[in-house]
């Protein structure tokens, strides 16, 4: 079958079907890698056709969060990485970061290839928080066969999304900064790459179910502080849009930013919590520690009192034992044994204490 009659049946298909119904349906042929190639370039439009809804972007998201943590999985990236994360949370937070290293590789490409060679600050400064930001919070990731396999891994496997039209796809971009044609800049290109970033790293913010997740703090506070980065980019530029949409925007933005924010709060607030159970723990061994030692004083000097008493007891029964030979001679053996009994006790008592 043609792959124009084969795009033909996936349109139909999108007709009558959502866009996550339809891939389900292909996917169970084991067309989902064509599908996404078909529907790539619809997905890179999301920002653009207001008819897609938020169903459609929420779909692409987790789309592309899914085949990234696949891909991921499969090469066992994370095994390069020592932390206290589970695999599973690497993995996402690695199918995030991934994302954006795939986007901004891809506006970088975009950017130069219309003449911006040398970038203003704000805008070069966030485009290399996309490429690079994973490393802040992963080190380990900077070792250069790491993220070199990293890099390669994201890339290719978002081979099927075109974030910009007419460039070449991520895969290819990673050697594609020689033999660079110079070309005049385009004062719209900067305005039309931050519309793209921002689309995206909206999208994430507002439909990624992953960063809703206290474990996923890592990618949650890369998405805040970069939107962060890309709102001082667009002012830089004066990019002003429609009023009413840059507010209704902006507040939706703002409450998933903060949501983001609660959820880094949480997890601050929860090693606080553990921190304080600890210290707790440690403060009732020492009061226990203390109780157990002031028993063990006062039986020890129970024990004392009680042996000190014996030779009075002792005295008594040999003045009574000169009436009474045969009778005080068993009453001294029997507090004999008493005295022995309790020196023992005595001794067995300070071995404990000082165990």
């Amino acid at each position: 079958m043609s792959t124009e009659i084969t795009g033909n049946l996936k349109d139909m298909l999108v007709d009558v079907l959502s866009i996550s119904r339809a891939y389900d349906t292909i996917k169970y042929v084991g067309l989902h890698r064509e599908f996404l190639v078909h529907f790539g370039p619809q997905a890179a439009a999301c920002g653009e056709k207001v008819e897609q809804g938020s169903e459609g972007v929420a779909f692409w998201v987790n789309i592309a969060q899914r085949q990234l943590q696949q891909a991921i999985d499969k090469e066992r990236i994370w095994s390069r990485l020592t932390t206290s994360e589970s695999i599973e949370v690497l993995e996402k937070d690695l199918a995030i970061f991934g994302f954006f290293v795939a986007l901004g590789r891809s506006t970088q490409s975009f950017l130069s290839a219309n003449g911006f060679n040398t970038l203003d600050d704000p805008i070069e400064d966030f485009i290399r928080y996309l490429i690079g930001g994973s490393i802040l919070y992963y080190p380990q990731l900077s070792s250069i066969s790491s993220y070199q396999l990293y890099v390669e891994v994201v890339c290719e496997e978002l081979g099927w999304l075109p974030f910009y039209p007419g460039i070449i796809s991520t895969t290819k971009q990673l050697h594609m900064h020689k033999n660079k044609q110079e070309c005049p800049p385009n004062d719209e290109v900067a305005p039309q790459a931050l519309d793209v970033c921002s689309h995206w790293m909206e999208s994430f913010i507002k439909y990624s179910t992953w960063l809703e997740s206290p474990s996923n703090v890592k990618a949650a506070k890369f998405l805040s502080k970069g939107h962060k980065k890309l709102v001082e980019c667009m002012e830089e530029l004066g990019m002003i849009k429609d009023k009413t949409l840059e507010v209704n925007t902006k507040e939706s933005v703002e409450r998933q930013r903060s949501t983001l924010h609660s959820t880094a709060k949480v997890s601050d607030s929860f090693n606080e919590a553990l921190k304080k159970v600890e210290e707790a723990m440690l403060r009732l061994e020492n009061l226990l520690q203390e109780l157990y030692v002031s028993k063990a004083e006062f039986l020890e000097a129970s024990f004392r009192a009680k042996a000190d008493s014996l030779p009075q007891d002792l005295v008594i029964m040999d003045k009574g034992a000169r009436y009474r030979d045969d009778v005080g001679v068993v009453q001294m053996v029997q507090v004999q044994k008493k005295r022995n009994i309790i020196e023992k006790s005595l001794g067995k008592l300070k071995e404990i204490g000082t165990v």
